[in-house]
């Protein structure tokens, strides 16, 4: 595929828990900590590797969910494809935390984790 990579055509095969290894889209589970975190190493064509990553910080009663992206390069081509689609990227994970807090809204109370 030209556009996306190998994921688009790809989901877990457990949809219930996560498994170090298994692809999720364009994404391959890299780290999981049941509750705490999940990071995920990108499987597009990008100049460089590529990464993101969820993490669960409890305070009292309530958590905030940390998302860090990041990519290591080691050329021009890379920096210029990061900083390019730094908007781009900023709106698309805004997106992403925004349906993942909509979703931890209905699971409030209830013993089901998010991830």
């Amino acid at each position: 595929m030209l556009v996306g990579g190998v994921g688009i055509r790809r989901t877990r095969r457990n949809t219930q828990n996560y498994i170090i290894g298994d692809a999720l889209d364009w994404w391959r589970i890299s780290d999981y900590i049941p509750n705490t975190l999940v990071r995920l190493e990108a499987e597009m064509k990008v100049p460089g590797k590529a990464w993101l990553q969820f993490e669960v910080i409890p305070s009292g009663n309530k958590c905030t969910l940390r998302q860090t992206a990041g990519m290591e390069t080691d050329n021009f081509i890379g920096l210029m494809y990061w900083y390019g689609l730094y908007s781009l990227h900023a709106l698309i994970f805004k997106g992403m935390l925004d349906a993942i807090s909509k979703k931890a809204s209905r699971f409030q109370g209830s013993a089901q984790s998010l991830f």
